[in-house]
């Protein structure tokens, strides 16, 4: 079991720019909790004191007046100073926090992001992330400072009647083991909410992200994934909530019998003779403060056990472990060529994708993988791109592997024009511009001319510089498609993965596709996922898989066609389905 500062503390060092300024927070938070308690305590000779007009420890009345003084105006100063650097601490969190995950975001593989993580990040680096500001704002300076001041507490108590100092040392232990069975179960209560709830957020950003789907289906008002999510979330917030209240309820009752417990003994330690009843009453005043700073830290380590689990969040992206790649370029030995040498990989354990598959693309062709869904095409151009590593075999690029090779500068080798497009909310020329920063404007429309965009900005009422907002959300899907493409144009990589590049595409332009692609064979290796039958056809290599994930047969069309076997039934599938059309 975890007491809420072991690993709290560590924790959110690492999370700092200048996790230093966390020992001074301590040491101040200490030092006030030091000043607070001798404060307290002091107020037993105070008032024996001024009830027997003699002295306590050497000193009157008056004199002890000067110590409570000096005491109360060096413990506001030290609380001042603990506030004042915790916060700055807690802002410290704030601002470095948000670059850190980007930057551990930034070196995490494509691959990484295919899980349900959106809602995840989002609610990290947002409201969740404010909440956990306040462990180091709110809860871990109170938390220090009042365990500091009920051990002075105690000190003195001892010092005072040995006795009393006895049955607050004895309130101790009982108090810590009601405080840990309270905070376990508000631990317990935070595991128990938090996968419902970061489901509950994917369920709502993939609402919103699926409107045209739902809306063309008349689903929107009713979402059965995203009811389910709200009625689970629900369903595990009231249970957690039962046992949230049964912590503090547990919290509640120590606290109000250790009071108890100490009113009882001082009453009884009165009666008997043992205790003068000033000093009696006084103690008791100072159980009351004792039994309220114990409560105090109560709360503070529940604030922090209801914030753990966004911590945890924040834990598992800071140490999710990225592909490893070494710290300089290697030497490419064949620019241009890609090669897949007995490859095998599955996304799941167990459940390969593609099996033992073999290929070698030279520099300047352009192959076409074709094949029934499933049988990884889009696996093979994920595994080039290092989306992912393969379980067994070796994918190089430019000749040389692509575990060998910096992130950088595989990147600069590839070209990718996929399915999904996403764009800035930028204007249409700077969306095209991302393929390649440095290009000028000229270069610029030659790419976006080549790819068919020139029609999109002569639609748009600022053409080139109009923006086409989140996602790309202004322009259709065939439109973006051609952003991309344009992108890839400009780039101008010595190798272009095309992944359905003309599934979006109108009859119209898709010519203008066609001769970007061909612009791009003269400069780079092309290798497209394809099922359109032109685009097959003109392709130097076609790869046929199966459905197995295994190459079944690979040559130029005519040579597929000869074999008379899969790819054969394929073409002809594919040709007779072009004269389909739609009759009363």
């Amino acid at each position: 079991m975890n007491l809420p500062l072991t690993d709290i503390i560590p924790r959110c060092r690492r999370m700092l720019a200048h996790p230093e300024a966390m020992r001074s927070v301590i040491i101040i938070a200490v030092i006030a909790g030091l000043l607070e308690g001798a404060a307290l305590g002091a107020l037993l000779p105070t008032v024996t004191a001024l009830a027997t007009g003699g002295t306590v420890w050497g000193l009157g009345f008056p004199g002890w007046l000067w110590v409570l003084g000096g005491l109360t105006l060096t413990t506001f100063a030290a609380n001042y100073l603990s506030n004042r650097w915790g916060y700055s601490v807690a802002l410290d969190f704030l601002k470095n926090i948000h670059r850190l995950v980007g930057d551990r975001v930034s070196r995490q593989p494509l691959g990484w992001f295919a899980g349900s993580r959106a809602g995840r990040l989002s609610r990290i680096v947002s409201t969740e992330l404010m909440t956990t500001g306040e462990i180091l704002a709110h809860m871990i300076v109170p938390l220090i400072s009042r365990t500091a001041a009920a051990g002075v507490i105690i000190v003195v108590s001892w010092c005072w009647d040995p006795l009393l100092g006895l049955v607050l040392t004895v309130a101790v232990p009982v108090f810590m083991l009601l405080t840990m069975a309270s905070t376990t179960l508000m631990r317990r209560a935070t595991r128990r909410t938090a996968p419902a709830q970061e489901e509950l957020a994917d369920r709502i950003v993939e609402f919103a992200q699926c409107q045209g789907a739902l809306r063309s289906c008349g689903r929107s008002e009713d979402f059965t994934p995203l009811r389910r999510a709200m009625e689970e979330a629900r369903s595990t917030k009231l249970r957690a909530l039962g046992t949230e209240t049964a912590g503090l309820l547990l919290s509640g009752a120590a606290t109000q019998g250790v009071i108890v417990m100490l009113i009882t003994v001082t009453g009884s330690l009165a009666v008997s003779g043992l205790l003068d009843p000033v000093p009696a009453l006084a103690f008791i005043g100072l159980a009351m403060r004792f039994t309220s700073t114990l409560s105090a830290i109560t709360e503070s380590a529940m604030g922090i056990e209801g914030r753990r689990a966004v911590l945890d969040g924040l834990d598992e992206v800071l140490t999710a472990e990225p592909l490893t790649e070494p710290s300089t370029p290697a030497e490419l030995t064949a620019p241009g060529s890609v090669t897949l040498d007995h490859v095998t990989f599955g996304y799941s354990e167990n459940t390969p994708v593609l099996r033992d598959v073999t290929l070698d693309i030279p520099s300047g062709t352009m192959v076409a993988l074709v094949g029934p869904s499933g049988s990884g095409k889009t696996t093979i151009a994920r595994l080039i791109s290092r989306f992912y590593d393969t379980d067994t075999g070796t994918v190089r690029v430019g000749g040389v592997p692509v575990t060998s090779q910096t992130t950088e500068q595989l990147m600069a080798q590839l070209s990718m024009v996929f399915q999904d497009v996403y764009l800035f909310d930028d204007t249409l020329l700077e969306n095209i511009r991302v393929g390649r920063e440095d290009a000028t404007d000229k270069e610029v429309l030659e790419a976006a001319t080549l790819a068919g965009a020139h029609h999109i900005a002569a639609r748009l009422a600022d053409g080139w510089n109009s923006r086409v907002g989140e996602g790309g959300r202004a322009l259709s899907g065939g439109e973006r498609q051609r952003v991309s493409i344009a992108r890839a144009v400009l780039k101008k990589a010595p190798i272009v993965l095309l992944d359905e590049a003309t599934s979006a595409l109108d009859v119209e332009n898709e010519t203008n596709i066609v001769t970007a692609v061909d612009t791009l064979r003269t400069q780079a290796t092309v290798i497209t996922i394809a099922h359109r039958l032109d685009t097959i056809a003109r392709a130097d290599v076609i790869v046929q898989l199966d459905g197995e994930g295994r190459v079944e047969a690979q040559g130029t069309h005519e040579e597929l066609m000869q074999l008379d076997g899969t790819y054969a039934r394929y073409w002809g599938h594919l040709h007779d389905a072009q004269g389909w059309r739609l009759v009363e």
